[in-house]
Formats: structure tokens, C-alpha cells, sequence
């Protein structure tokens, strides 16, 4: 039986006993909660694994259309190509660290990965973790860590076509190749070029006209395994993207919006690297050299704009041991570069060095008893030294329960305009530092697996921009804020008869904790229930997304109403070779706001073929 994205999803985000009717948890491995491979059954923090397969049933668009369907996450989008924000457990796109087969990636100007123009081509899987995750990885992953997995798959062997159209003039044009190359090499590229016309991004009195998007990207790699011991592999992966906007200002001498004629914003990103592997009896390393760069320009009929680049080198040596049956070990050094160029302003400093050390340790025994615990020091040379630890226990009881506690710290470092920005930066600022709880009871039922998880994450020195002085217009950023975050989740998954769902519901209580107020665009209650159905050669994905009443403004007087969800897709396997798919986004045409001034999508409906050799 094929298992749709929110069957495994739900699966892997309760608690690592859990074995539902269609697929247990020891078949599935995991990279990313430890920095080595281990089946998510032995994961104590909750993880969601989303397949290749399952974004193809649900027929996603985005990588935010992928995101939002799991437990503890709010994403805030408009349309392909625009700007995307997503919340996970209350914390923001900042907070959150994001990789691509391991190497983290993002811009080291605004502090975080661009959502709108991570594509999915060649994906194999997505690993998220929810929850801080900074003593092994370090800044950025405080609200939890996601790594997009690209690399070959051994013993896979793939070459097929896809071609789709939708809604708004949307269309895609795909192929990908993997296999083995001789007895001991392998090789995989995958291609998709996407465009649409769009619609208009803003409401009025912003620019109505259609904001459309272009994409190519590239994805490949290739692979050795030299001997019983060693292998190496270098990955590649390129985006270049051309995304509309509609951007504008007020005139304050004539009162009047003066809207920016066809605003548009263009971006390119690559992520090489070599990685060599040494497998040994007990004993596993692998060493990572890695080059990242995120470019960005943006301009208009009135502006040439400027040009925004940071790259990114990275070396990464990471180990682990088994010891004996019960107790391994992990630990390694990593570095990287982030330096900085602008086409148009010159930044005071435009480059800085981190090195870290970090270590991990697993006991595990029959009693049902395990424990881990991680720490990692990070010495950067803009903001100094940071060390941050992490605690975590599960007991499994009554053959059917378990209960576990995470503790542990985690800080976001300031940007580079945060710090350097001409006459606006401060070279003062600290990084961000939170401190995270955790408790999660589960069972694993014949007819039920559920998960319920409470949790508080306490953040301090939050960087904020404000007026130097009352009534000023130069901003500087400063460690000012504070903020309060208490949650809990339950998820669950079920069959009934042919059908299987997966349900869960997020309380979220994210706060200012200097006035009490509730944070911009996060909302208290969040539900999702999403139905897989498999009857001859179709497959039938529903889901249904609840959003509560949320806020626009710190002051909480400008509210965003309630709204819920719905998408349909369906799949209808012709022959062994040959898949059609359709998809009907948005089914009772919700008319709802997600951001202020921003436009969302109306009912939509979308189109794939696509040919397996």
C-alpha cells in the first residue's frame, strides 16, 4: 500500500512506538535528530518524514503547501513566488534552521532561508524536527530543524517524465534519472522548469495586475563506493528564479499611494558539495567541504534596485561510535564562512568565521529505558563564543505507553545587517538565546496511535528595530524584546475500514512578554484532518486545514479572521508506467486573509502526467 505524505507524517511526529496499520516506524531511518542514521523509533524528539512519493500523491506545489499539513507548523503565504513565513511552535522563519542534504543554507543578511524559492525537484525526503536542536547544529535552530534530502537512494533505479498545467496559467515540465552506473557507482539528475501568470499579489491600492513566477532547477549528483570502507560523493543543486510583486509607497507631501510599476525580484541559489565516508565495524565518519550561495535583486521600471549576495563555505567532520549495545557516541567539528557583497552599500565588516565542536551520547537498554544528552560550543567572530546543551529521557511502560522530556538551549544569531548595516547597524547587539521544555505521553493502539505534547520555550534579547530616539528615522536593532511561548499538541492516526486519517490539534500561546499580547500572525487553535484513500488503482488524498482568529499588529487591534482549508487530489495509476493526477486547491473557494493587503489564491485546479521508463 502506498503510504501519502500525512499517513508517514503523523506516523513519524508520534512518539517512536508507534506502529499504525500501514507502515511501522523501525522500516523508517532518519539523519537528521542525531547527525547519523538510526530508525526513528529510537528518536525521542518528534520528527515528520515526508517522502517523494507523498508529495507527489498530494500533488504540492511549494514547499510551504508541504510544511503546512504537519503538526506544530503555520505558514503564511500568498501566491507561488511570494514571500513565505513559517511558524513552527510559535517561533519564526528565523528561528527555524534549514538544510539541504545536511549543509545549512539561508541568507546571512536576513537570517533566514527564502521558503518561496526552495522547489521540490529532486527531493527523496524531507526530515523535520520540531523543538531546539542548537547543540548539535548550532545558530538558528531553535524552533526546530528542517534538511531536504536530495541524495541518492541506494538500489534506485528511476527515469521518468512529468508535464502538468493548472489555474492561472500555471505549467511544469520535468524528467529526472537515477541509477546505479557499473557495479560500485551511481549518478541521479532531476530538471523541472515551472512558470505562471499569476495574480495580483496585493489588494488595492497596491498595483492589480497579475504577478506571475518563473523557475528552473537542477539537481544532481554522482558517487563511488571505493571499497568495503570508503565512498564519496559530490551533490549539486541550482535554483534561478524570476518572481513579480507589487510594492509601492505613500507620498506624505500629497497624500497620495504611489504604486512601484512592475516590481520584480529575481534570485539564484546553489549548494555544492563533496562529501567522503568511512565505514568501519562500530565506527562510521564522514567529512563534508560545501559551498552555498543565495543571491537576490530586486527592481522596477523606476529602480535598477540593488544586488544582494552571501556565500556560504562550509567543512563538516562528524562521527559516531558504537560502544556497545547499549551506549554510542557522536560528536565532530564544524566551520563555516559567511561573507557578504551589495551591489549598491558597502557594509562595515562583509565576512565572519564560525568554529564549533559539538558531542552526543545515546543509552539505550531492554528495560525500555533511554537517555541523551548534547553539547556543542560555537565561537563566531562577530558575536563571540556561544555553548548550548541538551537533555533528553523516554521510559516505554505497559508495552503500549511512553513518556518523555526534552530540555535544552538554543540561540539565533544576529544578521549581518543587523550588526554592519551603514549607520543603522549595532555592532553591540548579542545573539538571541531561548531555553525549551518539553513533555510527550503516546500510546500505540490496535485501532489508534496518539501523541500528546506540551511545551515552553522562553526567548530572551530578541533583536528588534526600533527609532534610536523618539520620533527619529534612523532604526538601529537592539536586544529589547522578550517573548513567552507555551503549547500543546495532540496528533492521532486511525483507520476506518478503507480510509485512514491522521488528525491534530495545536494550542499555541505565544506571547510579548513585556505587554502580554499575542505575536503577529500566530494563532492560538490550529487543526488539521487529512483522509488517504486507496480503492483499485486510485489513490484519494483529503485534507482539511483549520486556521484560528490571529493578529496583524503587536498591539493585537487588528485581527485576521478565522478560516478553514480544504484541497482534494486524486491519482489514477493508467499502467505500471503511466500516472495521471489532478488536484482541486482551496475546494469550497474560502475567501480569507492570511496577511494583511495580501491576496491568497481562489479555488484552483491542477493537472500531471507523468511516464515511468
Amino acid at each position: 500500500m502506498k503510504k501519502t505524505l500525512i499517513a508517514v507524517a503523523l506516523a513519524q511526529v508520534c512518539l517512536p512506538s508507534m506502529v499504525h496499520a500501514n507502515t511501522s516506524t523501525e522500516e523508517v531511518m532518519v539523519v537528521t535528530a542525531n547527525r547519523f542514521e538510526q530508525s526513528v523509533k529510537n528518536v525521542i524528539a518528534p520528527v515528520s518524514v515526508v517522502t517523494k512519493e507523498d508529495i507527489d500523491a498530494i500533488q504540492a506545489k511549494s514547499l510551504a503547501e508541504v510544511l503546512r499539513r504537519l503538526p506544530g507548523v503555520q505558514v503564511v503565504s500568498g501566491g507561488y513566488g511570494q514571500n513565505t513565513e513559517v511558524y513552527v511552535r510559535g517561533t519564526t522563519s528565523r528561528h527555524l534552521l534549514v538544510m539541504i542534504n545536511g549543509v545549512r543554507i539561508g541568507s546571512a543578511t536576513l537570517g533566514s532561508a527564502d521558503f518561496s524559492q526552495i522547489p521540490l525537484t529532486g527531493i527523496e525526503r524531507i526530515e523535520f524536527i520540531r523543538g531546539s536542536r542548537a547543540a548539535l547544529y548550532g545558530s538558528d535552530a531553535v524552533g526546530g530543524v528542517l534538511n531536504i534530502i536530495t541524495a541518492y537512494q541506494p538500489g534506485e533505479t528511476l527515469a521518468e517524465l512529468s508535464a502538468g498545467a493548472g489555474s492561472d496559467g500555471y505549467y511544469q515540465l520535468g524528467g529526472s534519472v537515477a541509477g546505479a552506473i557499473g557495479q560500485n557507482s551511481w549518478g541521479k539528475i532531476a530538471l523541472k522548469g515551472e512558470q505562471a501568470d499569476g495574480f495580483s499579489a496585493r489588494k488595492e491600492p497596491y498595483e492589480q495586475d497579475d504577478d506571475g513566477f518563473k523557475n528552473r532547477n537542477v539537481v544532481a549528483e554522482i558517487g563511488t563506493q571505493l571499497n568495503d570502507n570508503w565512498k564519496i560523493s559530490l551533490q549539486g543543486y541550482y535554483h534561478d528564479g524570476e518572481s513579480d510583486y507589487d510594492d509601492g509607497y505613500f507620498d506624505f507631501v500629497t497624500g497620495d499611494f504611489i504604486s512601484t510599476p512592475n516590481a520584480q525580484s529575481e534570485s539564484s541559489l546553489y549548494n555544492v558539495a563533496a562529501k567522503v565516508g568511512y565505514t568501519a565495524n562500530d565506527f562510521i565518519s564522514e567529512l563534508t567541504i560545501a559551498q552555498n550561495q543565495d543571491e537576490a535583486r530586486n527592481f522596477s521600471d523606476i529602480s535598477a534596485g540593488s544586488k544582494i549576495k552571501t556565500k556560504r563555505d562550509v567543512v563538516n567532520w562528524q562521527n559516531h561510535y558504537q560502544f556497545n549495545s547499549e551506549l554510542e557516541f557522536g560528536g565532530g567539528f564544524e566551520w563555516y564562512r559567511d561573507s557578504v557583497s551589495n551591489s549598491t552599500t558597502v557594509l562595515s565588516e562583509d565576512e565572519r568565521d564560525n568554529t564549533a565542536l559539538y558531542l552526543t551520547s545515546i543509552y539505550r537498554n531492554d528495560m525500555g529505558l533511554q537517555l541523551e544528552g548534547s553539547v556543542r560550543t560555537d565561537d563566531n567572530d562577530s558575536y563571540g563564543r556561544n555553548n548550548t546543551w541538551q537533555l533528553a529521557a523516554a521510559y516505554s511502560f505497559l508495552s503500549n505507553y511512553q513518556i518523555s522530556a526534552n530540555v535544552g538551549t538554543a540561540f539565533k544569531a544576529p544578521t549581518f545587517n543587523d550588526l554592519y548595516w551603514p549607520d543603522s547597524g549595532n555592532p553591540d547587539l548579542e545573539p538571541e538565546e531561548s531555553t525549551n521544555y518539553e513533555v510527550s505521553l503516546s500510546g500505540s493502539h490496535q485501532l489508534v496511535d496518539w501523541r500528546v505534547t506540551a511545551y515552553q520555550s522562553e526567548i530572551d534579547q530578541l533583536i528588534a528595530w526600533a527609532p534610536i530616539e523618539p520620533g527619529s528615522a534612523v532604526w538601529k536593532p537592539m536586544n529589547v524584546d522578550e517573548a513567552e511561548i507555551k503549547g500543546v499538541e495532540f496528533t492521532a492516526g486511525f483507520n476506518t475500514g478503507p480510509l485512514y486519517h491522521d488528525i491534530s490539534y495545536d494550542y499555541l500561546d505565544a506571547v510579548d512578554s513585556s505587554t502580554n499580547k499575542q505575536l503577529i500572525r500566530r494563532s492560538k487553535h490550529n487543526a488539521k484532518w487529512n483522509v488517504s484513500y486507496l480503492l483499485d488503482q486510485w489513490q484519494f488524498d483529503v485534507s482539511a486545514l483549520y486556521k484560528g482568529k490571529s493578529y496583524e499588529d503587536a498591539a493585537n487591534t487588528n485581527s485576521l479572521d478565522a478560516f478553514t482549508l480544504v484541497d482534494l487530489a486524486a491519482s489514477y495509476y493508467w499502467s505500471d508506467n503511466l500516472i495521471l493526477r489532478g488536484r482541486v486547491a482551496n475546494l469550497f473557494d474560502e475567501d480569507y486573509v492570511a496577511k494583511e493587503t495580501y491576496n491568497v489564491q481562489e479555488r484552483s485546479y491542477y493537472a500531471t502526467v507523468t511516464y515511468q521508463f
